[in-house]
């Protein structure tokens, strides 16, 4: 036999690969259109661009509507972040670690929030909102987007503790550890990577998300997802384009921070790599 790889195993590879392309394309293509466009130099949404200019980041920046938008985005997608990883990580230890017959229905609750359709949720939390007396302000805004954060903090964080056999935290609690110190020293560090990566997926999805903050976010609280919303009613400008680049970057970002950390920190079985 020559060694050369035959037709039959060749072709199968060949077909992935190009399938594979095809997914990238169709996943990326529209992203990279948004970006090219934010670099145009016409004064309306055209591609491909007659001309190339930056200037419609100097708007963006230029205009208060924009930064007060981007900070409050920041203000918001933070506190959301920290909340949905505190109760999203007290679930998971819940249904994963307690010894409940109930903690596969108290999953299903938690998962709820992610298949319900986001606009049922804002009708839902905008009378309750009303009644708490916490419309128009940063807290409606922050415990409306926790709701939809908190199930991917809870689906991250329960398939770590589920990597790894509880008998280590058994074993820890036997020499004389407390509960809060076997948590410390032994699980916490386990699932620290699934907990970086769920912090970053929960400021992601507040930072994106529009639905909730049509109906709950005023002009004080106004985020970034709804500043363009409103900005594509009456004006169809580059400097759409240009803050969509933005949010993209920094979630590209966010998710290259969180895959470096992952990669150079320590893994699931408590080692380092």
């Amino acid at each position: 036999m020559s060694g050369r790889p035959s037709i039959a195993r060749v072709l199968p590879e060949t077909a992935l690969i190009l399938f594979s392309l095809l997914v990238f394309v169709f996943l990326f293509a529209p992203l990279i259109i948004v970006m090219l466009i934010s670099f145009s130099g016409e004064s309306y949404l055209t591609f491909p661009p007659a001309s190339w200019s930056t200037r419609w980041y100097a708007t963006a920046r230029a205009d208060p509507a924009w930064t007060n938008a981007l900070w409050n985005s920041v203000r918001i997608g933070l506190p959301v972040a920290a909340l949905a990883v505190v109760l999203g990580t007290m679930a998971a230890l819940v249904v994963a670690r307690g010894k409940v017959a109930w903690s596969g229905y108290l999953a299903a609750l938690v998962t709820m929030p992610l298949m319900l359709p986001t606009i049922i949720l804002a009708i839902g939390l905008y009378p309750t909102m009303i009644d708490f007396r916490l419309n128009s302000t940063f807290f409606a805004v922050i415990f409306a987007h926790a709701v939809i954060a908190t199930p991917m903090v809870f689906i991250m964080v329960r398939s770590a503790l589920q990597a790894y056999s509880p008998t280590l935290e058994l074993a820890a609690q036997t020499l004389g550890a407390g509960w809060f110190v076997a948590f410390r020293r032994i699980t916490l560090p386990m699932i620290a990577p699934s907990l970086l990566t769920a912090a970053a997926f929960a400021f992601t999805s507040s930072f994106d998300e529009l639905i909730l903050a049509l109906f709950l976010a005023t002009p004080s609280t106004n985020t970034l997802p709804r500043i363009i919303w409103e900005r594509l009613s009456y004006e169809v400008s580059p400097v759409i384009a240009a803050v969509a680049t933005l949010i993209l970057c920094l979630s590209f970002t966010l998710l290259a921070l969180v895959a470096t950390v992952r990669r150079g920190g320590i893994g699931l079985e408590g080692t380092s790599k």
